[in-house]
């Protein structure tokens, strides 16, 4: 089975990369990284209002009061916002990273599932993987992610798949690889 995908990197197929991969394979260290920016937003936004509300004088200048309760505030918001768009961020810096970094040279990718491997043809590379390679192999509502490491791997979206192209993906998915496929609904 050959399958041919547009190797669009939008903003929304790499979010839900991002977020597949975390679900699957770094759940706990992701809930670690939100406690974390929650907590330090927090307390850059208290500290920062703080400031502000008792506006007083440090060390005898109250603009340095000032630049701290905004720098407070400011450091605040951002941790809140990574925090509550964890994988939008995240989706979003990938996407500018990896139109950088091919600029353009790939177009199409092709998937070409054998008895024993997979190939994958782009203008970049072409390169087998035997099924046992690959460490997850997940479904989510635009894409499917055949991980080879729990943070790389590849993106097949569904907008390039009829729904019958789909079924036989799921199946020979179900079939080939030595792990299960597994759905998200993200």
């Amino acid at each position: 089975m050959t399958i041919t995908t547009n190797y669009e990197t939008n903003q929304a197929l790499m979010t839900d990369f991002h977020h597949v991969t975390a679900l699957a394979t770094r759940r706990g260290r992701v809930l670690a990284l939100r406690i974390f920016y929650t907590v330090f937003g927090l307390l850059g936004l208290g500290n920062g209002i703080l400031l502000l509300l008792i506006f007083d004088e440090i060390d005898g200048n109250p603009t340095s009061t000032l630049a701290i309760a905004v720098l407070g505030v400011l450091f605040g918001a951002y941790f809140l916002f990574r925090a509550v768009f964890y994988y939008p961020y995240l989706g979003f810096f990938s996407r500018y990273m990896m139109r950088k970094r091919l600029s353009g040279r790939v177009s199409e990718v092709r998937y070409t599932f054998g008895g024993a491997e997979m190939a994958i043809d782009d203008a970049l590379e072409h390169c087998t993987h035997a099924y046992s390679a690959f460490c997850g192999v997940y479904e989510s509502r635009r894409i499917f992610a055949l991980l080879l490491t729990p943070r790389t791997g590849y993106i097949i979206a569904k907008t390039d798949l009829s729904e019958e192209r789909m079924q036989e993906l799921r199946a020979l998915l179900q079939e080939r690889f030595e792990v299960p496929l597994i759905y998200y609904n993200v």
